[in-house]
């Protein structure tokens, strides 16, 4: 089974590709700002794609235009946008305190 792999925090969780990566971290209690509630209006749910880019949802226009706005590195996908089919490696932004 495909895995979302959270080194930071020694995390690995199983990847349901009908759900977002914000909303998998959430039903799992990891720790993620999402002061917008994942309408793409705000960009604090910001993830580093460490490994396994090939694996996620294609980046759309809207998406795109959001991470610009908060100058997000060009690794940087908003995880309530973002879907996952395979395993990958992320990052959260700022890490969350466990």
């Amino acid at each position: 089974m495909a895995s979302i792999s959270i080194p930071a925090v020694s995390l690995e969780l199983p990847v349901n590709p009908g759900i977002s990566i914000l909303n998998i971290l959430l039903r799992n209690d990891v720790k993620i700002m999402h002061k917008c509630g994942g309408k793409m209006q705000c960009g604090t749910c910001r993830i580093r794609i460490i490994r396994g880019s090939e694996f996620l949802s294609p980046l759309k226009e809207e998406e795109k235009k959001r991470l610009e706005a908060v100058n997000a590195g060009i690794n940087d996908r908003l995880a309530c946008q973002t879907y996952a089919f395979g395993d990958i490696e992320i990052k959260i932004n700022p890490e969350p305190d466990i």
